[in-house]
């Protein structure tokens, strides 16, 4: 339908202009400060649904939308770590401990990916 202002629509979803090209951005924001610490361009096109997890340890960990579980350091939003599982991730990444052994795992396609981190 077209748009008439005031109306209700819903469920009409959205279309971008043939040359925007989307992408996600990780930022990181100081809540004392009130202000962008820093933004981290993610790959591909911004189709990923997964959120982020954060270790105390400072490392946070994403999925981006090339198939890759991501993790940047907290403090500079520096690249760290990536691992390609070749798959989709629509999950976020989770953390648990077995025998004081902290591990992070995600779900991507239909596997599920974990590793361990140092101690």
């Amino acid at each position: 339908m077209p748009f008439m202002a005031g109306k209700t629509y819903y469920g009409t979803g959205t279309k971008r202009p043939p040359d925007e090209r989307a992408q996600k951005v990780l930022l990181a924001y100081s809540v004392l400060e009130g202000k962008l610490v820093w933004r981290y361009p993610q790959v591909g096109q911004g189709d990923s649904w997964g959120g982020t997890l954060t270790t105390a340890g400072g490392l946070v960990f994403f999925g981006d939308d090339a198939g890759s579980l991501e993790a940047v350091e907290g403090r500079s939003g520096l690249a760290f770590w990536h691992f390609n599982t070749g798959q989709a991730m629509h999950a976020s990444p989770m953390s648990y401990m077995v025998d004081g052994v902290q591990y992070v795992a995600v779900a991507a396609g239909s596997d599920v990916f974990s590793f361990s981190l140092p101690r």
